[in-house]
């Protein structure tokens, strides 16, 4: 019955039977047949239903955080016995929204562990981190700033934002301009709620002006393209304005605005040996003996 509930819980969360199927990679008759089996065993009912629209009931409100906790204990129990054996063995699973702050981290964990097995899922920071409280992933990599209970969290990097452009842009021969210069770009920026798009915004208010024009692009990799392309240019977190023979980074100056990159772990598995071996990766060494304090993340 456990699968059962499981889907069951997966519905409420992907918010629909057909995303709940991709979140859980079977089919959506699979998890329609789950959630009635619960509700013929039981002679319950756990959504309403109106053609494809699902209602969860009242039942089914009582029911999800029971779920919830069963699904935390089978995470726990998973991790007791995969710590139990130390390192010699096992799966770490990433999340990150790009591959710019932990692909190294990621070579040297693979050098030093050679037999753990390592999962690496890109998405947006609201679905890392969701993953993570979940249980799907281990860590996290995200530049949202996220107090939620249960999390910890390191900052790991610290990045100015530096304007990246074609090199045949009129920008491109200047090591660094002012902030009102960026008048004179087509910007191009990531989709609304993109910490790299408010700080973009936030400068541009700052400086007291408008872009040329703007074109919104839902993801880092898409926009480097469009630059090479000569569609515009954007403003990049200095770490993750890769070169290319084609590209420049222009410095803007007087501008101090910086973007922290966290990599997120669940408070409860922070002695996970797992853990904190990639840890000790991703931090700098540089830093290792200054290395950032670790901040509880606590509800304001």
């Amino acid at each position: 019955m456990f699968d059962q509930l499981k889907a069951f819980h997966a519905t409420v969360r992907q918010g629909s039977i057909t995303r709940a199927a991709r979140h859980l990679g079977v089919s959506q008759p699979t998890i329609a047949a789950q959630i009635r089996q619960v509700e013929q065993v039981y002679g319950v009912e756990l959504f309403h239903r109106s053609g494809r629209r699902l209602e969860i009931t009242e039942t089914g409100v009582g029911l999800l955080p029971l779920v919830e906790q069963m699904i935390a204990l089978e995470a726990q129990a998973d991790i007791m016995l995969r710590n139990v054996g130390g390192l010699f063995e096992g799966h770490l699973r990433l999340g990150a929204t790009g591959p710019y702050y932990i692909m190294e981290a990621v070579g040297r964990f693979s050098n030093a562990h050679p037999s753990i097995a390592l999962t690496c899922r890109i998405g947006n920071s609201e679905e890392m981190l969701q993953a993570l409280h979940e249980f799907r992933i281990d860590l996290a990599v995200s530049s949202q700033l996220n107090d939620t209970d249960g999390l910890e969290r390191q900052v790991i990097s610290t990045d100015p934002l530096v304007l990246v452009v074609h090199r045949a842009h009129p920008l491109a021969r200047f090591e660094a301009i002012d902030a009102a210069r960026l008048a004179d770009v087509r910007l191009l920026l990531r989709e609304e709620g993109s910490v790299t798009r408010r700080c973009t915004e936030a400068i541009l208010a700052a400086a007291g002006v408008a872009p040329v024009s703007v074109a919104e692009i839902g993801s880092r990799e898409a926009i480097r393209e469009a630059i090479l392309h000569g569609v515009g240019g954007s403003l990049f977190p200095r770490g993750e304005a890769e070169s290319h023979p084609d590209l420049r980074i222009v410095a803007l100056r007087g501008v101090d605005t910086t973007i922290d990159e966290y990599v997120y772990y669940l408070k409860a598995r922070r002695h996970s040996p797992a853990i904190a071996a990639f840890l000790a990766c991703i931090l700098p060494a540089r830093d290792e003996a200054a290395a950032p304090r670790m901040r509880r993340a606590t509800a304001r």
